[in-house]
């Protein structure tokens, strides 16, 4: 009983420390740190009160269940983010946003801008849409910063268009689709750049707004994949409830 009780503290921890990154890349009124926030107080509560409420059965059921389902469904995201489905044919690219620390590129970020410079070797003619408007607290946007670090490593800045005015998954599609309107005489087939954890989301939120795109996917660092999935778990819940 001892070491579900740490564990079940553990997993609130983790919640806690989510929720605090979601705050540094968010705000703190955003809907993923509430709804972070709100799963570390519930496990905490639980495990501090763990031999009480334990006797209750149906919350007990409730909390391993969701427990199991967050877990399951971050397995579903490793698994289907990883698959790679380009042809190197693609007219477009599409590398979204992560966070940054003034013109500086976070490991994540790094990450996904370094797949979009791989594939940019493999076919120099696709055209590149950085996509990401101005983070809470920051001073550039990530759309910036994220050029400087593409031409930096050699392509072309006439190859990029800067999408700088996205702040979430779902504006970055309908922003960076208003710019392939503008570009392009018909739709162009597409490729998507971004995190494995985060590729089922932007994949659909593609799919929202006419792009049949593919996939490219970056790898997520061991150290951050615990808090990037948990995060990106709660993302796809508040998805299926209000479509955004």
């Amino acid at each position: 009983m001892e070491k579900m009780k740490k564990l079940i503290l553990l997993a609130g921890a983790l919640a806690l420390i989510a929720a605090l990154r979601s705050i540094i890349v968010s705000g703190i009124h955003s809907n993923n740190t509430v709804f972070l926030g709100g799963i570390a107080a519930a496990l905490f509560v639980y495990g501090y009160f763990y031999e009480k409420l334990i006797k209750i059965k149906w919350l007990t059921a409730a909390i391993f269940a969701a427990i199991f389902a967050v877990v399951g469904f971050s397995v579903f995201l490793g698994v289907y983010g990883r698959r790679s489905t380009v042809t190197y044919n693609e007219d477009v690219i599409i590398v979204l946003g992560a966070g940054i620390r003034d013109s500086e590129v976070r490991s994540v970020l790094a990450s996904r801008l370094e797949r979009a410079v791989d594939y940019h070797r493999q076919n120099p003619s696709a055209m590149i849409i950085v996509s990401g408007g101005l983070g809470h607290g920051e001073t550039f946007t990530e759309a910036e910063v994220m050029a400087w670090f593409l031409i930096d490593r050699g392509v072309p800045s006439e190859m990029i268009i800067l999408e700088d005015h996205a702040y979430s998954t779902y504006t970055n599609m309908v922003f960076s689709r208003r710019w392939i309107d503008a570009v392009f005489e018909s739709t162009p087939s597409a490729v998507v750049v971004t995190s494995d954890f985060h590729m089922y989301r932007s994949v659909r939120f593609a799919r929202y707004v006419g792009l049949d795109a593919a996939a490219y996917p970056s790898r997520t660092p061991w150290y951050s994949a615990p808090f990037a999935y948990l995060r990106e778990v709660a993302s796809v819940v508040k998805m299926w409830v209000i479509g955004t």
